[in-house]
């Protein structure tokens, strides 16, 4: 009788616990679609660089997710809704790209919560993921990432596209790692991207010379 008592009343709160997980962290993909690889960048926007970007996306017809800091963001709304409005995916990195793991709580709330405003403001929508800056994290900063509402997510396969190894290498790198519903991270936001711009339709052919096609996280 205490077991059947115990199931029945599982059965009965499921709903209400699956609620409580999803009011903290909305349900969103953090993988990319089976067949498929995720392109992001992160560290933007930036007026020099996210525009070439997008348009080497636009004429391949391939939509990516761009985890931009709140800093950035401010700097140049413009931007922000230009992702948006090119149909590619809004998420967060942060306000200013520190280490959250080092944070005090209160720096860690602005941090985490902050770009949602600022993201919210320009093109009406919350981000649904918070990429961790240098790809680290521990349980509270997590925690503090979904109660804002967000998922964590992490760095992916990195292109170490920010060491600047030459435009080749970047493409060798990539090419030597192409596999179905990989998270592929290079960056567009601060200085000197040239070499990730001018890898980008490489990069994009060979992974369709892999019989992939591309889809988007977070969104």
């Amino acid at each position: 009788m205490a077991k059947w008592y115990l199931a029945f009343l599982f059965i009965l709160l499921l709903p209400f616990t699956c609620y409580a997980e999803g009011k903290q962290a909305p349900l969103t993909r953090t993988k990319p679609l089976p067949g498929t690889v995720a392109l992001t960048f992160d560290d933007g926007p930036n007026p020099i660089y996210t525009p070439q970007i997008l348009a080497i996306l636009k004429k391949y017809n391939i939509k990516a997710t761009f985890f931009v800091v709140g800093a950035n963001a401010k700097l140049y709304p413009d931007m922000v809704k230009a992702i948006y409005e090119q149909g590619h995916v809004v998420a967060s990195h942060s306000m200013t790209h520190p280490k959250l793991t080092k944070l005090s709580n209160h720096t860690l709330q602005y941090e985490v919560a902050t770009p949602n405003v600022i993201v919210e403001k320009i093109i009406g929508k919350k981000p649904l993921c918070l990429r961790y800056p240098f790809g680290m994290s521990n349980e509270h900063v997590r925690e503090v990432i979904r109660a804002n509402g967000m998922m964590p997510v992490s760095m992916g396969f990195n292109s170490f596209d920010y060491e600047r190894p030459g435009t080749q290498k970047i493409i060798d790198w990539i090419s030597k790692n192409i596999y179905p519903q990989q998270v592929f991270l290079f960056h567009d936001g601060y200085d000197k991207r040239e070499q990730t711009v001018a890898a980008l339709p490489a990069i994009i052919e060979a992974i369709k010379k892999k019989g992939l096609g591309f889809s988007t996280i977070c969104g």
